[in-house]
């Protein structure tokens, strides 16, 4: 099985000697991890940063084995956010969320297109359009809930509905803490928000 596609660095695991094993979040074929070659050497390094836009070549001769990867470098997103330690730890707390809840080798319709959509508005703002995507998601995954069940006002309504409205940071605090119940209920069997290590950087922004 060979296949070719734009993806995001989510996770870098070193194995064997010069070898590592990784997993990339795809535009057409979901999360996938497979084996890396040279990943330790000095010309590879910038480009296995996690977070950085790729292209992948995927290669198996067994749909049930894990398979290897070639890759090059389209866009250093670690880079990009490099001098900014909120903007990054926000980038790396979207990686780690995308790699513990979406199963590997599973498409989600408009998941990476929302992703890359939340990663240019990541170059202007940073806890809003985090915490939109979050949501939205969750939802996506299947952990979605009904905003009309919880007693929220419009605006955040309209917030989480995708409206261009005003807004109070402590209209986000209420997002993140809605989004931390949707992880807690329903994967509770899955993860233990306390692994989102980057995630919980958020919420001391977000306690200023």
């Amino acid at each position: 099985m060979r296949w070719s596609d734009t993806a995001y660095l989510i996770s870098v695991l070193p194995s064997k000697e010069n070898t590592s094993v990784i997993k990339v979040f795809s535009e057409y074929h979901g999360c996938y991890s497979g084996i890396l070659f040279g990943s330790t050497s000095k010309k590879k390094k910038p480009d296995l940063q996690l977070g950085n836009k790729i292209k992948v070549h995927y290669n198996s001769k067994n749909e049930d084995r894990m398979g290897y990867f070639s890759i090059e470098l389209i866009e250093n997103n670690s880079i990009k956010f490099f001098n900014d330690n909120k903007k990054l730890n926000i980038l790396l707390a979207s990686i780690e969320l995308i790699s513990k809840v979406m199963p590997e080798r599973q498409t989600y319709d408009g998941t990476f297109k929302d992703f890359n959509l939340f990663i240019e508005k990541l170059e202007s703002d940073s806890l809003k359009p985090y915490l939109l995507w979050e949501f939205n998601f969750l939802k996506k995954m299947g952990y979605g809930i009904d905003l009309n069940d919880l007693k929220l006002n419009n605006k955040i309504k309209d917030l989480l509905y995708g409206k261009n409205v005003d807004f109070l940071f402590d209209d986000l605090k209420i997002i993140f803490d809605l989004n931390t119940q949707v992880i807690s209920n329903g994967l509770v069997e899955t993860i233990n928000i306390s692994n989102l290590k980057n995630r919980l950087k958020i919420l001391k922004y977000l306690n200023g």
